[in-house]
């Protein structure tokens, strides 16, 4: 390129460059005045129509108010319903009532009630006579409807007569009953001019120069807007709107704006600076493109001495363009940088979730160091004293994903992240969190500033509390111990999730903190056993006791507080017990396949979360089973005679003699073959059964009664104390006097 034709090319733009800017400046100023007086007129538009709305607005509900209370209030329906003078006590609780609603009142004003039988006035402070109430003409023109439906214009009102200084206000009466033809009354609502003019000429000083209000005959309610109305502001500047509801009209007005013709827009003081600083800058830009032209010439140089040398090496001559190369390298340079943003904040995703999952799994390996120079660059704090993971848990997340789409799910979950985040700002505390599972966001608060960790009881009621209220579904919050450093995160996790554990117990909605150190099970697995193995005979003899049982075992595990998965063993051993006594039914015929146990009924058990839905679901599974039983044992001939001997049984127990040789004689069987019905009938040996009936009846008379183990002994048919404590305690793994003295003392609690 060269000096000459570059001087040219900047010459012969330069006019073109100075005209233009020139036009393009006095047709913005022209522009610009236009638009602005139609804007102003607009807003004043917008803004007359939105000060008319709220004025209707407020009139409007304080009507509705008062028509609710005449409808409703049972003083008041009595007042009007009343024939007789009213009593002091009654005129009493209608005062307190209409100062009830006087304060209720968005304007300063009252309200007084009229009764045409006994021609009774009551106002907020007083009771008059119609004759001795100084607005007795409004309260007769209200009665016989001549005043219409609409609120008044300005009118003079006191409450005594001969009062001196009247005051302003706007009127609305309503004929009582409201739903009647035929008025027995009226009660009138009366503003205070004097508080809607405040608030008008708050507006005023705020956004407008001059504001007026008059009534639906043009009465003007402020007396000081009358001039300010007659002085005709530009019709540009002025806006009025009528209201349908009260018949008011609103009149605004704004300061006008001069007028400006494009001829003195150009002579105006203004443009003089304008056309002298545009002279500056063209001889500024003239000087300077000229001192700076060589470093542009050296760079026009390389260009032009790369393109030839890629020209050679490609053996032909390509076109030569400076900025078509120019224009190519930034898109280049644009490209690379915007690829390396992104893959930057993409690794630092990805390091944040990985360095959060360490925490977590106690995996962490970097030095306080090390970890100064990551959360840097993570921005996140630089230590993790005082810290406390947090985890929240979506209820019943089954059926949140049966509910929702997938799309949906995912919404949900970056609105509970948001406002997660937004609550743990308003508290100052910074938090770190990301969704560990798919039902699970966990949540590491970093705590320093408050050493009683009061603002995370804050934070997790706050999150539970919006998320009840807010959306369709629910979630449980687990507070975990608090952490000192990284190693401790991972301690602070684990008891969190185990605080959790207490969600199948207490339900979902809750907050669970491992922090009170309460939420532990107290009670013993052994016992829970004992029911278990109750439990399935019961089933297995389809004995109508075995809901009872089950009842019981799933009372005492909430009483104890069993974790899920501890209920979720219980369960398991009850079908492990099932499955024993399936073994010892008859290898082949119908018995064998009504104690068939289907193989999804546990996996479908531990879908559930809490201990009263898998309650439900084990107990809807045992009835089939136990109805299959008893159809299968329906169908056997010894079913009615067994079923004779366990009557027995029930009746016979105390006989001390009792033995299966002594049934085998009264029934009329051999003992062999009666053992063996008996067993396959109930799946239990007859001594075996007859133990457990004897001791049921002993556990019950331990705890209701007062006897001695040696009397109870002798009752439930053991002539030998010894014999009978040796079979107690091999049933229930505690001796008479211990289980005595275990059940009495939880009945005292």
């Amino acid at each position: 390129m060269q000096r000459k034709w570059f001087y040219r090319l900047l010459l012969s733009y330069m006019p073109f460059f100075v005209f233009v800017v020139l036009i393009l400046s006095m047709a913005f100023y022209y522009r610009w005045n236009v638009e602005t007086k139609e804007r102003i007129r607009n807003t004043n538009d917008v803004f007359t129509a939105h000060v008319m709305n709220v004025v209707d607005s407020s009139f409007q509900t304080i009507e509705n108010y008062i028509v609710q209370q005449m409808l409703t209030d049972e003083w008041i329906r009595n007042y009007y319903n009343a024939h007789e003078p009213t009593s002091p006590f009654a005129a009493y609780e209608i005062t307190q009532r209409l100062n009830e609603l006087k304060t209720l009142f968005p304007f300063a004003g009252d309200v007084y009630l009229y009764n045409k039988e006994n021609n009774e006035v009551i106002t907020d402070n007083s009771m008059f006579k119609l004759d001795q109430f100084a607005d007795a003409d409004f309260v007769e023109q209200a009665f016989h409807g001549t005043l219409g439906s609409k609120w008044t214009s300005p009118r003079s009102y006191n409450q005594f007569l001969g009062e001196a200084r009247p005051g302003q206000v706007v009127s609305l009466a309503k004929q009582i009953p409201i739903t009647s033809s035929v008025p027995s009354g009226v009660v009138v609502i009366n503003i205070q001019v004097g508080s809607l003019n405040s608030m008008l000429q708050t507006i005023k000083a705020n956004a407008a120069d001059s504001i007026n209000l008059a009534g639906s005959d043009g009465t003007s309610f402020f007396e000081r807007n009358v001039q300010a109305k007659s002085s005709k502001p530009d019709a540009w500047g002025s806006s009025s709107v009528q209201s349908p509801y009260t018949g008011w009209t609103l009149e605004v007005n704004v300061p006008p704006l001069e007028q400006a013709s494009l001829l003195s827009v150009f002579f105006e003081a203004w443009m003089l600076p304008v056309l002298g600083l545009m002279l500056i800058g063209i001889l500024f830009l003239t000087y300077i493109t000229h001192r700076n032209y060589k470093p542009i010439e050296e760079i026009m140089i390389r260009i032009d001495r790369y393109t030839l040398k890629r020209s050679l090496s490609m053996g032909k001559k390509t076109a030569h363009d400076e900025f078509q190369f120019i224009s190519s390298a930034l898109d280049n340079l644009v490209e690379n940088s915007h690829q390396y943003e992104k893959r930057y904040q993409e690794d630092l995703s990805i390091r944040k979730k990985y360095w959060f999952y360490e925490l977590l799994e106690g995996n962490f390996s970097l030095s306080p160091d090390e970890w100064m120079l990551e959360a840097a660059q993570l921005k996140l704090p630089e230590t993790f004293e005082s810290s406390i993971v947090m985890i929240v848990e979506i209820d019943n997340y089954q059926d949140f994903r049966n509910r929702y789409s997938i799309r949906d799910q995912k919404l949900l979950k970056f609105v509970i992240h948001g406002v997660i985040q937004e609550i743990a700002q308003g508290e100052q505390v910074p938090i770190w969190f990301e969704w560990k599972e798919a039902d699970q966001l966990v949540a590491i608060l970093y705590n320093q500033w408050d050493p009683s960790t009061s603002s995370i009881d804050t934070i997790a009621q706050a999150v539970k509390s919006w998320i009840s209220l807010n959306l369709q579904f629910t979630a449980s919050i687990y507070v975990g111990t608090k952490a000192n450093d990284a190693e401790e995160i991972s301690h602070s996790y684990q008891d969190a999730w185990k605080a959790g554990q207490f969600r199948t117990v207490h339900g979902y909605n809750n907050i669970y903190d491992a922090r009170e150190g309460q939420q532990h099970a107290r009670g013993d697995l052994y016992r829970q056993l004992q029911f278990v193995k109750t439990l399935a005979k019961a089933v297995r003899a389809a004995e109508p006791g075995w809901r009872d049982v089950l009842d019981v075992m799933f009372a005492e595990m909430k009483n104890d507080q069993f974790p899920r998965e501890r209920v979720l063993d219980v369960v398991q051993y009850i079908f492990d017990e099932l499955e024993k006594l399936q073994q010892d039914m008859p290898a082949q015929g119908e018995g064998n396949r009504s104690m068939q146990l289907p193989a999804e009924a546990m996996s479908e058990l531990t879908q559930f979360d809490l201990i009263d839905e898998i309650q439900e679901g084990l107990t809807t599974f045992l009835n089939e089973l136990v109805a299959s039983m008893q159809q299968w044992q329906n169908t056997q001939d010894y079913h009615s005679l067994i079923s004779e001997i366990k009557s027995y049984l029930l009746e016979a127990y105390s006989n001390p003699d009792l033995s299966l040789h002594f049934l085998s004689e009264k029934f009329e069987l051999p003992s062999r073959a009666l053992s063996k019905l008996f067993k396959a009938e109930t799946g239990e040996r007859f001594v075996d059964y007859l133990i457990r009936i004897r001791v049921e009846e002993a556990k019950r008379m331990l705890v209701q009664t007062s006897d001695s183990v040696q009397s109870i002994a002798e009752h439930v048919g053991y002539l030998q104390v010894i014999s009978f404590i040796r079979t107690f305690k091999k049933s229930e793994g505690i001796t008479p006097g211990e289980y005595r003295k275990l059940n009495q003392a939880d009945l005292q609690t």
